[in-house]
């Protein structure tokens, strides 16, 4: 939050909280100092968690146009995240823009998602360096791709609803942001991917991952979903050289 508030240049922008049950008193105590900021509003959403519910239930109640989707544990080091973001996301053929995401250690975290890698969708540039151009050049290149991961994510809010926003009971986890881009790729807009945003993404820091027998039964619940409702879509992406494997995150030959 701070890093938003202090970093962002864009002149005009609201921030809704999504305060999904949460019971430290820092965080609380925090919650109290934004309640006076005119721009910011905290949304009561209790219950299990379930990220596309969360997403949807602040949609409803964002006032702007423009939407960008924020995990808490984004940074904002770059002022012109959002101008740059935006400035993409409303090209009437543009549905969802992505960011480059790096982790704390200056590694890529995301550089675009390609469908078909592991169960159903990987960042195939992960942990290279930073300033890594990546396969072909595609890290430093402004490109379409089937999806962009939605921990940082710009959508126009009428792209988003026109869709029908994020799958609350088939996608309550995983795969609802590959998911809410195949539809907007279904509709005809074209995700993108743009180098010109960076930001820090400690991902999972808050949630953990997904290794736990029971979240583990989850995500194979709902890969299976993804597999039998987009077959060939997530299969063999067309952003993605058949070549190329389908079992790594490197852009290697294929076995």
């Amino acid at each position: 939050m701070d890093s938003i508030l202090d970093h962002t240049d864009y002149p005009a922008f609201e921030i809704v909280i999504v305060d999904n049950g949460s019971v430290e008193q820092e965080t609380l105590a925090y919650f109290d100092t934004l309640r006076s900021r005119h721009n910011i509003r905290i949304l009561a959403a209790p219950g299990p968690f379930n990220f596309s519910i969360l997403n949807n239930r602040a949609v409803e109640n964002a006032q702007g146009s423009m939407l960008a989707l924020i995990n808490n544990d984004i940074i904002v080091t770059d002022g012109g995240w959002l101008r740059e973001m935006v400035s993409q996301a409303s090209r009437p053929e543009i549905g969802a823009v992505g960011a480059k995401l790096l982790y704390d250690t200056g590694h890529i975290q995301h550089a675009g998602i390609i469908c078909g890698i592991g169960l159903v969708a990987a960042h195939p540039h992960k942990f290279r360096g930073g300033d890594d151009p990546g396969y072909m050049g595609r890290i430093a290149a402004t490109q379409s791709l089937s999806a962009v991961t939605a921990a940082c994510l710009m959508v126009e809010k009428a792209k988003y609803c026109q869709v029908g926003g994020m799958d609350e009971d088939n996608l309550k986890v995983a795969f609802n942001d590959v998911d809410l881009c195949l539809k907007l790729d279904a509709a005809g807009y074209r995700n993108l991917y743009t180098p010109h945003a960076t930001l820090i993404h400690l991902e999972s820091i808050s949630r953990g991952l997904d290794t736990s027998s029971q979240k583990a039964e989850r995500y194979r619940a709902e890969a299976a979903f993804m597999l039998a409702k987009w077959g060939d879509k997530v299969r063999r992406d067309r952003f993605y050289n058949v070549n190329l494997t389908a079992e790594r995150e490197d852009f290697s030959y294929r076995d």
